[in-house]
């Protein structure tokens, strides 16, 4: 038997000012749909025995009607090709009051669609295999669900879902949510064929049986070098191969030491980074760190920022140098106003003649107010 398995698609989400003029809506809500578009139009080529979905299918818990209408449809795909598709609900969709109803309830109409959105572990046989579906609950927390799971003696196969950060002592696989759920990696059963986990935006091998498949889309810079794609599972070999997707790519630029560097350097430095790399259409940033406060006060940054003008989103990150001896500054005595300009106008990043030149202009007004 062979399955697919995606997760974290975040349906809705949406950032940057630039729109899909031929959609009318926001650039990056159309590359989401795009990619959840694509991670369907591959499930139904593979045309696995069953699909499952290891929660946030959207962004927030109340989505636009737009990302649920693009949702319904995609699934209805699933639907009429016949692949039996499991739902768990994840931290993003899944409301803190059980009263407030679940979104997920619009799918149950569907055939071969399992919505799974109420606390515990929802069993769902396909053909010879049982899908034990663990969606987002805090009361009883997942820890504890997952310490319950016992495969099925009625199925060959036995495939777990769940939504949650997975605790090990190599790693720790967690996105720092407030709602997040955590769970110890030794707690995963090793008698299960497959564990299709999600939340963890990279794909990744937790365990010889367990897996992340990473969202389809990247949804900040530290997931700037990851592939997107879904999961396909063999589940009589055990092999496990990513189907990439093709995403917007993103762009870490190489950071700018800027801490023995005037503005002018800095600006030189920025245009070679930019211009060294193909950026069109791209999200790109570049951080630029240690600057010091003369050279920023100087820095032409609206300039450094039209260099990357044919990215679809060009992030500039400046990152301030403390000034050396700044407590010891404040809470040393002030001199006269003649000596303050002449310290100040001394830190200036310009040209030794022009720093000459308004010393000379500068310092006689402050003498004479001194007088």
């Amino acid at each position: 038997m062979r399955l697919v398995h995606l997760s974290d698609t975040h349906l809705g989400f949406g950032t940057y000012s630039k729109v899909d003029e031929a959609q009318g809506i926001n650039l990056r809500e159309a590359d989401f749909y795009s990619a959840f578009q694509q991670a369907i139009d591959k499930t139904i080529e593979l045309r696995p025995d069953a699909v499952v979905h290891a929660g946030d299918l959207f962004d927030t818990v109340r989505p636009q009607n737009r990302a649920i209408d693009f949702a319904l449809r995609q699934l209805i795909r699933l639907s009429e090709a016949g692949i039996e598709t499991v739902l768990i609900s994840g931290n993003h969709s899944t409301p803190r009051l059980r009263e407030t109803g679940n979104i997920f309830r619009i799918f149950e109409h569907l055939d071969h669609v399992h919505s799974v959105h109420e606390p515990g572990i929802a069993k769902v046989v396909v053909g010879d295999m049982t899908v034990h579906a663990i969606p987002h609950s805090t009361s009883p927390s997942i820890a504890q669900l997952v310490s319950e799971l016992r495969p099925s003696k009625d199925t060959k196969h036995n495939v777990a879902v769940l939504h949650a950060g997975i605790l090990s002592p190599e790693m720790l696989y967690k996105m720092d949510e407030f709602n997040e759920e955590s769970v110890p990696k030794e707690s995963l059963p090793s008698d299960f064929d497959y564990i299709a986990i999600g939340h963890y935006h990279k794909y990744a091998k937790v365990a010889p049986n367990a897996y992340y498949s990473g969202s389809t889309e990247r949804l900040g810079f530290g997931e700037a070098d990851q592939t997107k794609g879904v999961v396909e599972v063999d589940l009589d070999t055990g092999k496990v191969t990513l189907h990439p997707l093709k995403t917007r790519d993103m762009m870490d630029l190489e950071k700018i030491d800027a801490a023995r560097l005037v503005s002018s350097e800095i600006a030189a430095e920025a245009r070679a980074r930019i211009s060294a790399s193909s950026i069109d259409g791209k999200i790109v940033r570049l951080v630029i760190s240690n600057v010091s406060a003369e050279a920023y006060r100087s820095m032409d940054v609206p300039s450094i920022r039209r260099m990357g003008g044919s990215a679809m989103h060009f992030e500039l990150k400046i990152d301030r140098a403390e000034e050396a001896g700044r407590k010891a500054s404040e809470d040393a005595q002030i001199g006269s106003l003649t000596h303050e300009f002449q310290k100040y106008v001394s830190g200036l990043d310009m040209a030794e003649d022009k720093r000459k030149a308004l010393l000379e202009i500068g310092a006689p007004y402050f003498a004479r107010e001194e007088e």
